[in-house]
C-alpha cells in the first residue's frame, strides 16, 4: 500500500516565512460639527412653580434680621395661615434680563447709595415669578381655611371672565406706610381698555375679580383690598362707575427699598427706565392672565378662568390638601 505524502513542518514553515499583512487601517469620516445653539426647552408648567413656592422657615418666630429687615403686617399667630390671593407672572428671560439690568443700572445712579433688592432673582441668581395682588396679607384659621377656598373657587367661576391680557405701562415708585417700604412698580393696563374714551374703565377685568376676592375676605373676617378705592369710585359713580381709582392701582413690583421716594429718585427712574428702546420693550411686554391664585400657608392652588360665556367646573376637593 503506498504511502500518502503530507507535508512536513518544515516546508509549511519555509513557505509562510513573510510577515502577516496588516489590515488597512478605517479611518472614520469626520464628524458633522455640533450645533452651536442648544435645543431650547419645553417652559415648566406653571404647577411646577407652585410645588416649590415657599421659603424655608429658618426660625419659629418672626425675625427682621432673616428678611433683609421686613417685618410682617399681620404677625404670624402659631395655627393660623398666612395667605394671599394674586395673578402670576413668570417673564420671559429677555424681560427678566431687560428688568433686572434697568434696576442695576438705576442703583449705580443714586447717589447716596440705598439698597434696592429686586424681587427678579433669588440670592441665588433664580430667576423668581412676579405677581399683581389681589388680596391684603390675610391669616386664616384652621378652622375657615378650607372654607375660604371653596368660596373663592366658586366666586371666580361665576364672574364668567374668559382669560385675558395686560400690558406693562408707566413705571413708578409706591410707598406704603404699613410695611415702611417703597416699591419699584410697572403699572399693568387691561387690553381691553381704551385710552381713546375718557370714560372706559381701567382694568375692567382685575377689578371684578378684586371685587369678588374681597368679598370673600370680607365674609371670612379679613381686610379688603384698595377698599379706599373702591369706595371713592362707589361714591362718584356708583357701584357699577368706572373704576377709575382703582383701575389705575394694579401693579407688578419688581424691587423694593426703605428709602422713601423723593423728587431725585422719580427723576432718575424716569431718566433710566425711559431710555427709547428699554421703554418699547417694556411697553411691548404681555402678561397673560389664565387664573388667579390662592397661597394658605405652604399650599398654592391655581383657580383657573372660565372660558368665553361659561362657568367654571368646580373640580377642586373641599380639602385645601384636594383629599
Amino acid at each position: 500500500m503506498a504511502l500518502v505524502d503530507y507535508a512536513s513542518d518544515t516546508s509549511a514553515s519555509s513557505t509562510d516565512d513573510s510577515p502577516p499583512k496588516k489590515r488597512p487601517r478605517l479611518v472614520p469620516s469626520t464628524p458633522a460639527p455640533a450645533s452651536t445653539t442648544a435645543p431650547k426647552l419645553p417652559p415648566l408648567p406653571s404647577a411646577f412653580y407652585d410645588l416649590y413656592a415657599s421659603t424655608v422657615r429658618t426660625a419659629t418666630s418672626d425675625d427682621p434680621a432673616l428678611h433683609q429687615g421686613r417685618t410682617r403686617q399681620i404677625p404670624h399667630v402659631v395655627g393660623n395661615w398666612p395667605s394671599h390671593i394674586y395673578v402670576e407672572w413668570h417673564p420671559t428671560p429677555e424681560t427678566q434680563t431687560l428688568l433686572t439690568s434697568l434696576v442695576a443700572t438705576l442703583q449705580d445712579k443714586l447717589q447716596p447709595k440705598p439698597q434696592l433688592t429686586n424681587f427678579l432673582a433669588s440670592d441665588l441668581g433664580t430667576p423668581l415669578p412676579l405677581h399683581i395682588s389681589l388680596s391684603r396679607p390675610i391669616s386664616l384659621t384652621a378652622a375657615n381655611k378650607d372654607g375660604f377656598l371653596s368660596k373663592l373657587v366658586s366666586s371666580i367661576g361665576n364672574t364668567r371672565i374668559a382669560p385675558f391680557s395686560l400690558w406693562c405701562r408707566g413705571v413708578e415708585w409706591h410707598h406704603t406706610d404699613e410695611s415702611g417700604r417703597s416699591f419699584l412698580v410697572l403699572r399693568a393696563q387691561s387690553q381691553s381698555s381704551s385710552s381713546k374714551t375718557a370714560t372706559a374703565a381701567l382694568n375692567p377685568e382685575l377689578t371684578k375679580l378684586l371685587r369678588q376676592c374681597n368679598a370673600v375676605a370680607d365674609e371670612h373676617g379679613q381686610p379688603q383690598l384698595y377698599q379706599w378705592a373702591l369706595e371713592d369710585d362707589g361714591k362718584a359713580d356708583g357701584a357699577d362707575g368706572n373704576d377709575g381709582h382703582v383701575g389705575r392701582a394694579f401693579h407688578v413690583s419688581i424691587a423694593w427699598s426703605f428709602t422713601k421716594p423723593t423728587e431725585e429718585l422719580a427723576r432718575l427712574t424716569k431718566e433710566v427706565f425711559s431710555e427709547p428702546k428699554a421703554q418699547a420693550r417694556i411697553h411691548e411686554t404681555q402678561i397673560h392672565v389664565d387664573g388667579i391664585k390662592a397661597k394658605i400657608g405652604n399650599v398654592v392652588t391655581h383657580i383657573a378662568l372660565p372660558q368665553a360665556g361659561k362657568r367654571a367646573e368646580d373640580k377642586s376637593s373641599n380639602s385645601l390638601f384636594g383629599i
